[in-house]
């Protein structure tokens, strides 16, 4: 059910994507008013940023809710508290190197100053206006980062929706909530259930993600013309080329540390990854990949502890997703961003990215929140709205793979130590 529901959401983006194609070539060709074309925009733009606000209106809550629990799941790993040094220390390896690369190739290809150059030659020309309002110094030293972390009341980062406040303050009540123990057990059970009904509100707000994509890509068209649809294919073949790095250094480490078998359980697997890359979603092929590896002599224990812990914490494709998405709408605005901040995103992403598997395009939730800490116009993440159903597939099946991987590590790595 919950796959045909994904799979009916994006035929519903697919179509919306041509019609908006086709209405908007219709209109960069009919209407020769500039004036006009705007005006029509305007009426465009009511639907798209509802859509943007729904997300905001969620951005905190999720953040909040998701760390805690994140958090408080570590309190379960006392008995297996090798296993959690062992895996975190490969997810957190995985995941830097996942954003440094998303950073490394959007910067390389530099895809958004392309579409900045096509979008400011267009008879909208709205980059260039958005982009006069950007904050440009924010986050870029390390003293306006430190006082803009810490809020002066503990609802500050929700009321003025400020991410990085509110990771803060959920570190602190999951640490120390850890550290007290069973008695406030219930507290976290309760911010559990909150999680899900964030997670819940993101599906009901996708809904309207057919509608906010026909009038995203509508007046994109309508302004630039269809050959700046090309672009698009650009941005996904550099993103795909990101994936597929990420594929060959998992293998090439995989038949260091475990040799030929490697290749019949990755065999196996490939209709597990075909799942996950048509449904949108790590989760569908989290059973078959459990009773896999324990058929290929995978320790029960290590599989049954790793796997569901990586779908939180081993996000490498939604990581490198971020830091490219991120970087590539700073870059459309036609600005550039400082090492320094880079470093500072990166930590930032690294916390953000936890516990979006399973949700298709929750993604974009959290580039439109990096964004915002730093002070970039969210309202970028409407241009990517059109094809994340697409880079969504790609997402899904790599996570699914690199949690495959981090398990076959973590295993080899307890035999080595004679480790029942």
């Amino acid at each position: 059910m919950v796959k045909a529901k994904k799979s009916r959401l994006s035929f519903y983006i697919f179509a919306a994507l041509v019609l908006g194609v086709i209405v908007g070539h219709f209109a960069h060709v009919g209407i020769a008013n500039p004036a006009e074309i705007k005006s029509i925009s305007g009426y465009l733009d009511l639907v798209s940023s509802a859509f943007l606000r729904l997300i905001k209106m969620i951005i905190a809550p999720l953040v909040f809710t998701t760390l805690v629990t994140g958090i408080a799941k570590m309190n379960d790993s006392k008995v297996l508290g090798r296993l959690f040094l062992k895996s975190m220390f490969i997810f957190v390896v995985g995941g830097f190197f996942s954003l440094a690369l998303g950073m490394f190739l959007v910067e390389f290809f530099q895809p958004g100053k392309a579409l900045h150059d096509v979008l400011l030659t267009s008879s909208t020309a709205e980059l260039s206006a958005a982009g006069n309002s950007v904050c440009t110094t924010c986050g870029a030293t390390l003293k306006s980062f430190v006082e803009s972390v810490i809020p002066t009341s503990a609802l500050q980062g929700f009321v003025e929706n400020h991410i990085l406040q509110v990771i803060v303050l959920a570190i602190f009540i999951g640490v120390a909530g850890v550290s007290i123990g069973e008695s406030v057990a219930p507290v976290f059970e309760f911010f559990d259930m909150i999680s899900q009904l964030m997670f819940k509100i993101i599906g009901y707000i996708m809904y309207v993600a057919p509608i906010a994509v026909f009038s995203a890509i509508t007046k994109l068209v309508m302004g630039s013309g269809v050959s700046v649809l090309s672009l698009y294919l650009v941005y996904a073949l550099e993103f795909y080329l990101g994936l597929a790095i990420i594929w060959m250094v998992l293998l090439t480490i995989g038949f260091i540390v475990i040799g030929k078998p490697l290749f019949a359980v990755i065999k196996s697997m490939l209709p597990l990854y075909s799942t996950s890359f048509a449904a949108s979603s790590s989760e569908v092929a989290l059973p078959g990949i459990l009773a896999n590896l324990e058929r290929f002599g995978v320790s029960k224990k290590v599989s049954g502890f790793v796997i569901p812990m990586g779908y939180s914490f081993n996000l490498e494709a939604s990581m490198l997703n971020c830091t490219f998405a991120t970087i590539f709408i700073i870059q459309l605005y036609g600005y550039h961003i400082s090492l320094s901040t880079e470093i500072l995103m990166l930590f930032m992403l690294m916390l953000t990215s936890k516990g979006i598997a399973g949700v298709p395009r929750v993604s974009l939730v959290v580039v439109a929140a990096t964004l915002t800490a730093f002070g970039y116009p969210e309202v970028g993440v409407l241009i990517l709205l059109p094809i994340d159903s697409f880079m969504d597939m790609g997402r899904s099946a790599t996570n699914a793979f690199a949690n495959t991987m981090s398990a076959l590590f973590v295993d080899k790595w307890e035999k080595k130590h004679n480790h029942d």
